[in-house]
């Protein structure tokens, strides 16, 4: 940090102290204008949605250091300039351009002298094109959509999210894992005339979705009664990469191809042609309202003064969570069943974006950087985690994620659904004293046990009703707050070393496991390591025999 970042940094901690012997029911005791005041609205180009931090442990203070804070790191011009196609990936001289994807098709952006958002838009009318085919068409009932990580999470979640409030045109199933256990249950349940693969991989080098893709095509063979080799199979493929050549030599032939570009990480892809299979499933229309919703977020990103930016606030209230308050996790508690994946897609983006510990300049970071995120559905989650949200030794921050309009016409457990997630983000705050419980006259014995100190921070987000924009727009909002949590600790929010040399590793070591290859004790890499070897040993052995 620079000088006068690193005074402002001061401050912060010093208010984290200040507040230490203060909860928050004093603050709402004291300003009867809280909740109004700790709340923002977020539109997605036509509906609101409602943004209450009042249940953070933050007050006036807080917040204006915060932003001074966000001012002095000129986080919103660096975004710029990321928007821009400033190579803000430094560590693999890239531009970081997900924010393209979505870009007005009126707009130009020359990086390395091409302008990527007339590249972006081309190859959206070829899926326009091509997802109307098979939607028209009609030979195929089924999409299998293999991948992993952003390859796979992303269109998973806008499916999941979409399918009660839009028809489908065709049934989609997701796999990501290596365990051959669930692509063989997605198969038994196929048939193979009538289902499409689409195999998606940035590099076309993931080992998970070449040995997925292996066996999708060898099973297609057999059922069609081909060869592996007929020309037929093409017909069942799609390849979404940044180097389709390479599909080719994993031996996977497809018909169609499209592309995403090096610039596009994997956990940022959601907006790419990754996300075929729903565009298929949904149409093109319901994509664009998508793309809609998030470049409605990256206008108010860039735009929006600091005071109101929603992403900018609730990316530096994670940091004054999980850096100055020094909470470890970070629970995601969607009440709409629709977004059951949402957790699971939050852990990427955000743990493999910040996950790290080494700053820009290659120094050490002093600060926490990603929390360990988690969660589940309410109100699912009350009976399963909650205990130890109201009264466990960790704080955990908890965002809720709730629509005030169903899909549905059982309004009345609709009702009941909200209120269980307004109910637990008071209890979180609140909690209940000695003297409250008094009132009820338990037994002495266990009044002890009925306490809930409270004072759990919580942020709720509220939205009238699940709609393709809406989705996009919630996308984006948690896109930028990664950005500008990166921004803060100085690390490059879009590398993933850590990732690479496991897949390195497991690589060489499935080349020792089928005995293909002699384990080398000079090697760099292999440090003595009886545990490893010991290991392949004994499954070598369990698999002979």
């Amino acid at each position: 940090m620079a000088e006068e970042s690193l005074k402002v940094w001061q401050r912060v901690l010093a208010h984290a102290k200040r507040l230490s012997d203060t909860s928050l029911r004093i603050l709402f005791s004291q300003d009867l204008t809280r909740s109004v005041k700790f709340s923002r609205s977020l539109w997605d180009s036509k509906d609101e949605i409602y943004v209450d931090f009042s249940k953070q442990l933050i007050d006036d203070q807080v917040l204006d250091e915060l932003l001074a804070l966000a001012k002095d790191l000129q986080i919103t011009e660096q975004f710029n300039e990321m928007r821009n196609g400033v190579k803000i990936n430094w560590s693999e001289q890239q531009a970081v351009l997900h924010t393209a994807l979505r870009a007005d098709n009126k707009q130009t952006l020359i990086v390395d002298g091409v302008d990527v958002i007339a590249q972006v838009h081309t190859e959206l009318d070829s899926l326009r094109k091509f997802a109307n085919s098979i939607r028209t068409d009609k030979k195929f009932k089924k999409i299998v959509s293999i991948g992993i990580g952003g390859s796979d999470l992303g269109p998973a979640l806008i499916f999941d999210a979409l399918s009660p409030n839009y028809e489908t045109a065709v049934e989609c199933t997701f796999i990501g894992n290596i365990d051959a256990h669930e692509i063989e249950s997605v198969l038994k349940k196929s048939d193979a005339s009538e289902t499409l693969f689409i195999v998606c991989s940035k590099s076309f080098n993931t080992v998970e979705t070449l040995a997925n893709a292996k066996i999708a095509r060898s099973w297609l063979a057999e059922k069609l009664g081909v060869d592996r080799n007929d020309k037929t199979l093409a017909d069942h493929f799609v390849v979404v990469s940044a180097h389709p050549e390479r599909a080719i030599k994993a031996g996977v032939i497809a018909a169609n191809s499209f592309n995403i570009w090096p610039w596009v990480g994997g956990r940022f892809s959601i907006s790419s042609a990754m996300s075929l299979a729903p565009i298929i499933a949904f149409g093109p229309d319901v994509f664009d309202e998508f793309l809609a919703g998030m470049r409605a977020v990256d206008d108010h990103m860039q735009n929006s003064t600091p005071e109101n930016n929603v992403p900018l606030i609730l990316g530096l209230i994670d940091v004054w969570n999980f850096s100055v308050l020094g909470h470890t996790s970070q629970a995601f508690i969607p009440y709409a069943f629709q977004l059951r994946s949402l957790a699971n897609y939050l852990q990427q983006l955000i743990m493999e974006s910040n996950g790290k510990s080494v700053q820009v300049d290659g120094s050490a970071t002093a600060m926490r950087t990603s929390p360990v995120v988690w969660g589940g559905v309410g109100t699912n989650a009350q009976h399963a985690f909650f205990q130890m949200l109201h009264q466990g030794t960790d704080v955990v921050p908890v965002e809720f994620i709730g629509f005030s309009q169903p899909v549905h016409e059982q309004h009345e457990a609709h009702d009941a659904l909200i209120a269980n997630m307004f109910a637990q983000s008071k209890a979180l705050a609140f909690g209940r004293t000695i003297e409250e419980i008094s009132l009820e006259q338990p037994s002495e014995k266990i009044i002890n046990h009925r306490v809930m100190a409270g004072n759990r921070p919580s942020t709720t987000v509220l939205a009238r009703v699940m709609t393709a924009r809406t989705l996009g727009a919630l996308i984006a909002m948690y896109e930028h707050r990664v950005f500008v949590q990166g921004v803060v600790f100085g690390i490059n929010s879009f590398d993933q070393w850590g990732v690479e040399l496991g897949k390195s590793l497991a690589s060489e070591l499935s080349n020792e496991i089928s005995g293909s290859s002699v384990p080398s004790q000079t090697s760099a890499k292999d440090q003595p390591d009886g545990s490893t070897q010991r290991l392949i040993d004994l499954y070598r052995q369990h698999r002979k025999n």
